[in-house]
């Protein structure tokens, strides 16, 4: 049978919502003990400077694992705060 390009795509999983935070918002969550800072740039950028208390996680591993990737280190009731900068 033939696609007429309309084919509708399942995700594999739910995707969890996000949305940009303010440097505020971000500081009072880390502060808080509800959010964690994850650094997605790759490792040799993150060794050289990452803020204070970040995880490292880059963007390469997580397209690399189609967005499957776990953060063993951090409890899975905290937010995730991605930065990139």
């Amino acid at each position: 049978m033939a696609s007429d390009g309309n084919d509708a795509i399942t995700a594999p999983r739910d995707v969890p919502a996000f949305r940009q935070l303010s440097v505020a918002e971000a500081h009072a969550l880390v502060e808080s003990g509800d959010g964690v800072l994850v650094d997605t740039r790759g490792r040799k950028l993150y060794d050289n400077a990452h803020a204070t208390g970040a995880v490292s996680l880059p963007v390469s591993e997580i397209e690399a694992a189609n967005g499957a990737v776990t953060l063993d280190a951090v409890p899975s009731d905290r937010l995730l705060i991605l930065y990139c900068a």
